[in-house]
């Protein structure tokens, strides 16, 4: 695991190599920023440079046998945390705590990388505040983390902060090229609507439930308006079935009544978000006066907020779909 793969962050990847050949890394990092942006990736990437016998400009070598080993998930110089509970408590923190005071087997260093940070309990980070207040002279603690401010102030004090920032739309596009090839088709929406994250738009363009579940919410986007007052009724199945992905839902038909509303308003096909869908996009424009679209993007705006606010789910969503149903006036 070196840099080279890891597409955006290069500010913050050149300062960790620069700390390193500066000799000034530090025993504490905090890498913040939103999910699926590159965090854990880059901070595994670090590990190896800091862990490796023959570091190069990129990071580890790939062949010595800390890099070996870290390849193979096996080495004893390097430990991760990655919750797979709500939080972390503090006897995970403890071992980690513990172990940290066993000099490193192989390397100059040892490395913690401690995802999700912002799950640790009050007590877990407790726990942690003392090893960050008299750290072994060899140890490197790596926190990932998309809330920076959950973290203890006195934590945050003693350590590094890194801020990542969203990928760009291109380098969205790259990371999906890269892993499903140059052609990839649908590239375009999922880049445009990861929001700038990497592992997101990875993660949708390799699901089929998500496919699926698009397919039949731009069908139902387009065909709620005008449309009879019981097929409105019958679409709330769609949200009833899926009440896990109501925001991906909501997000779907929004971005549709959007590019619907881009469409006629500029009349440039090429701004699309929904690229892979322009010719439905297209030929669907004109059912649509640019007030319907408003309001249409109001009412789902509405129904997101009053379900976040815990409204009754069934009622926000009919409400929601006679408001869309409805032709104007």
């Amino acid at each position: 695991m070196d840099f080279s793969h890891i597409i955006g962050q290069r500010e913050v990847i050149e300062s960790l190599k620069h700390s390193v050949r500066r000799d000034t890394v530090g025993h504490a990092f905090i890498f913040t920023g939103p999910k699926g942006i590159g965090k854990k990736t880059v901070a595994r990437a670090f590990a190896s440079l800091l862990l490796c016998a023959v570091p190069g400009e990129q990071g580890g070598c790939g062949h010595c046998p800390s890099c070996g080993m870290m390849a193979g998930g096996t080495n004893p110089d390097y430990h991760e945390v990655n919750p797979q509970e709500a939080s972390i408590g503090a006897d995970e923190i403890r071992s980690i705590c513990g172990d940290i005071m066993i000099r490193p087997l192989y390397s100059g260093r040892k490395v913690y990388l401690i995802a999700d940070a912002e799950r640790m309990t009050t007590q877990a980070q407790n726990c942690l505040l003392k090893t960050l207040e008299e750290p072994p002279s060899y140890s490197v603690i790596i926190l990932t983390t998309g809330n920076y401010t959950s973290l203890l102030e006195t934590i945050r004090s003693r350590s590094a902060r890194y801020n990542f920032r969203k990928n760009t739309l291109s380098e969205v596009k790259d990371a999906l090229r890269a892993r499903f090839g140059q052609n990839t088709e649908n590239a375009g929406f999922f880049a445009s609507y990861a929001d700038g994250s990497i592992g997101r738009a990875l993660e949708l363009a390799s699901s089929r439930e998500f496919a699926s579940l698009r397919e039949k919410t731009v069908e139902m986007a387009l065909k709620l308006p005008g449309s009879k007052v019981i097929e409105a009724f019958s679409g709330y199945q769609l949200f009833d079935e899926n009440k896990n992905d109501i925001d991906d839902i909501l997000d779907v038909m929004l971005l549709v009544y959007r590019d619907l509303l881009a469409l006629k308003d500029t009349g440039d096909e090429n701004i699309l978000i929904n690229c892979d869908k322009k010719d439905i996009i297209i030929g669907n424009a004109a059912r649509f006066t640019r007030r319907k679209l408003l309001d249409s993007i109001e009412a789902l705006e509405a129904a997101r907020r009053n379900i976040k606010h815990n409204a009754n789910f069934q009622l926000s969503i009919e409400v929601m779909l006679m408001k869309l149903q409805e032709e104007d006036a």
